[in-house]
């Protein structure tokens, strides 16, 4: 129950009210079900004694006001009356059911956009700490789960729970005795069956998210890192891995399937020595076949529909046990976590509002650890970083490079000290970001076109195809496009751009960071994994921007940095030496043996 709580709690007030209707939708298809189940009571009568037709009042009123004159017409108009009173009310079921089905359809995307929504306007330090292939699980996996095994096993157990206490009630009021008794003998073998698997149920749901989560992590490890695999043989370790998660996961839901499914299977011989037991019963206080028959049949026919009811019922109980982690899971990221600011409408090309950059940024004293760190990253930063100059920064790995750049970019907050551009205070952190273009050094590609991945996260119809050219000649890239690519810029480059070489991707990377054409270039480590050759065309686009943007080049080679208007030496989270590449390398000792390094 508390996950049926939990999970309507997650509902827009909307979604909610939307259930009142459906409520009472089902309350109306269950007295119908109901009252077809009660007509067969007269019908069978007139079959076993024609004369009761004058003797029920009921029976009597109808026969005169429509007239009849035949025992046997009247009979058959019963007969066909119930059957298209059964149709209609058929008909009437399947809209409610229609309904329902659509109901929880809607749920499933509303509930994982929500959480994607989510998970994506999270800060990035939300994502330094969380699984990436773990989120993708919840979204794509976990959301589903508890749709199909958790709300909808809900709204079915609740329709067939109004239909199964509405038959419930029409059997006392025809014999209480038997009604009670039925109820006792059926209600104290499903609690008992219950209990028995309740824990079960809960223990293998436990096991089935573990074995999705590793088998979601094993893929997605293995694909992302297939290189590593190929050259390092590593293909059976993840094999081995995967098939631990995969037969943990087929095993969870096979004996999840058994004990649903073990109270139904168990049901077929109590309800058969049942029925014999009624038989009997009836006889002895009814006398005659005749006097028993109608309550026989109706009995049998409320029965024929009751039993399979319950054991739904049953099985929509085990699902809702069996996968209540999800819900869980689901519940804690949309509450739990810590709720992003989201946009009041998400446009698909936004106004590019930017926070006036005129002169100059300046960090003063600048602080930044990360909460589970007791060093600081960064400590007592103090630079000036002029419009339209060409800064490097450069030191050892773990110095703070990268972590001083995602906190000029607002990526990170500090945690000391303050920023100020044109000597104001960053007030909107969104307007600040429109500032930059980001070239990081492992550029990532979808499996799209040149023109979609140089103008990313633009839908097509958006697209402006004279800033994807300006931004591609920019980057070096337009001659190759034109030239060398049978389609331009709309042939396809394949999955995180396989049909591209190293520094072509890099290119991309960088006409996708100048697309909006931002004040601040920010180059990380974007030359690194390039061979000489192809870093020099690399760095050519770059210098052809030099003094008409300003650009942050972060680099493990000195040798990038020659040509900045300054260089910043870090060490140690703080900034050791800064001037450029000459006097660095005549007046530091450190910088000079990189240099060497470098050179060498």
């Amino acid at each position: 129950m508390r996950s049926i709580i939990k999970l309507i709690s997650l509902f827009t007030p909307g979604e909610k009210r939307r259930l009142i209707p459906l409520t009472l939708a089902v309350v109306v298809m269950s007295f119908l079900e109901v009252a077809g189940i009660g007509a067969l009571g007269p019908f069978m009568s007139v079959v076993a004694d024609p004369n009761i037709i004058r003797t029920q009042p009921i029976l009597s009123s109808l026969y005169q006001f429509f007239g009849f004159t035949d025992d046997r017409a009247f009979l058959i108009a019963m007969g066909v009356g119930i059957f298209l009173f059964m149709v209609l009310s058929t008909v009437f079921k399947m809209f409610v059911l229609y309904a329902m089905y659509r109901y929880v359809g809607n749920r499933r995307y509303t509930l994982s956009h929500r959480l994607f929504k989510q998970y994506l306007y999270q800060p990035y330090s939300y994502f330094l700490d969380h699984n990436t292939s773990e989120l993708s699980k919840n979204l794509l996996t976990e959301v589903d789960l508890v749709v199909s095994d958790v709300l909808r096993p809900t709204m079915d157990a609740f329709a067939r729970g109004v239909l199964a206490l509405s038959i419930l009630g029409f059997l006392i009021a025809s014999n209480p005795v038997v009604a009670l008794a039925t109820g006792a003998i059926f209600g104290v073998f499903y609690l008992t069956m219950y209990g028995f698997v309740r824990p079960r149920l809960a223990y293998h749901g436990k096991n089935l998210r573990e074995a999705n989560r590793v088998r979601f992590k094993a893929a997605g490890e293995a694909f992302g890192a297939i290189k590593d695999v190929k050259i390092l043989g590593k293909e059976p370790a993840f094999s081995q891995t995967y098939a631990a998660g995969a037969r943990h996961f087929a095993l969870s839901q096979a004996s999840r399937q058994i004990f649903s499914t073990l109270p139904g299977q168990t049901m077929y011989p109590l309800a058969a020595g049942f029925a014999v037991a009624l038989v009997i019963f009836l006889l002895g206080t009814h006398g005659s076949l005749g006097e028993m028959l109608p309550l026989l049949a109706v009995y049998a026919f409320a029965l024929q529909r009751l039993i399979p009811e319950i054991k739904d019922i049953f099985q929509a109980a085990s699902q809702i046990r069996y996968y209540r982690h999800t819900v869980d899971v689901l519940y804690s990221d949309m509450t739990e976590t810590h709720p992003p600011v989201l946009p009041e409408t998400e446009e698909l090309n936004p106004p590019s509002d930017r926070l006036p950059f005129n002169r100059e940024v300046q960090l003063e004293k600048l602080a930044f650890s990360y909460p589970t760190s007791r060093a600081p990253v960064l400590n007592e930063i103090d630079l000036t970083i002029n419009k339209n100059t060409t800064i490097g920064l450069v030191g050892t790995t773990g110095c703070g490079k990268t972590t001083l750049v995602d906190v000029i970019m607002l990526l990170l907050e500090p945690t000391g000290g303050k920023m100020l551009v044109d000597g104001n205070p960053i007030t909107d952190k969104v307007k600040w970001q429109r500032n930059f273009g980001y070239v990081p050094q492992q550029i990532f590609l979808s499996d799209d076109t040149v023109a979609a991945n140089i103008a990313f996260g633009v839908p097509e119809r958006l697209r402006n195809p004279a800033a994807v050219e300006q931004a591609a000649k920019v980057a070096n890239l337009h001659d190759f496009v034109t030239t060398e690519l049978e389609h331009g810029y709309d042939t396809l480059v394949g999955e995180r751009g396989i049909r591209l070489s190293g520094g072509q991707r890099q290119r991309v990377g960088i006409a996708r960071a100048l697309y909006h054409d931002p004040d601040i270039l920010v180059m990380d480590e974007a030359t690194s994994a390039l061979d000489s050759v192809t870093e020099d065309a690399v760095m050519d686009a770059i210098h052809n921007l030099m003094h008409t943007k300003t650009i942050m080049i972060i680099a493990h080679r000195i040798t990038t940095v020659r040509e900045c208007d300054e260089i910043f030496f870090l060490e140690r989270g703080r900034i050791i030496a800064r001037g450029k590449y000459d006097a660095l390398v005549r007046d530091n000792p450190k910088f000079r043996a990189m240099a060497k390094v470098n050179i060498e």
